[in-house]
């Protein structure tokens, strides 16, 4: 049992440190600006993403990021100074910045808050005591009496 363990340990060992050189080096440039090119939108094509944009100008902005990747630069780098020229519209998913998580974060805040709104009202409602026939309260005999007197009176 103990060779099992020991078996078990070195393996573990063995793969992190197999790791360890692939998480160094960094990643891919090619892959990198393929993730990067899904991530931005084309501020050459309205509606397109650069992946995807078949101007000119997108094919030398392509040219230009793979460059600077190729050439070490790390890849969130490229993206602030893109965002920084062309602004915050060029990210595809604007959940990242301040705005894009309000818009984003609102339905969700609307929806916890709507559903604590729901909790509270079957838990009132469920706390509320019913009354059965014998419990609730009867009008007095007086009041009774200028009820109907009052009720005779509009006839």
């Amino acid at each position: 049992m103990a060779s099992f363990r020991a078996w078990n340990v070195s393996l573990l060992v063995a793969l992190l440190l197999g790791t360890l050189p692939a998480a160094a080096s960094g990643s891919d440039p090619k892959a990198d600006a393929a993730r990067i090119f899904q991530e931005l939108m084309s501020p050459f094509c309205p509606g397109l993403t650069l992946a995807d944009c078949p101007s000119e100008q997108a094919f030398v902005l392509r040219d230009e990021i793979s460059a600077r990747l190729a050439a070490g630069d790390p890849a969130d780098a490229v993206v602030s100074d893109l965002v920084a020229k062309y602004g915050v519209s060029i990210l595809a998913d604007p959940s990242t910045t301040p705005v894009g998580a309000i818009i984003w974060g609102t339905p969700i805040l609307v929806a916890a808050l709507a559903a604590l709104g729901l909790a509270l009202f079957v838990r009132r409602a469920v706390k509320r005591p019913r009354l059965d026939a014998d419990e609730r309260q009867v009008i007095s005999p007086e009041l009774d009496r200028l009820l109907d007197e009052q009720l005779h009176a509009l006839d």
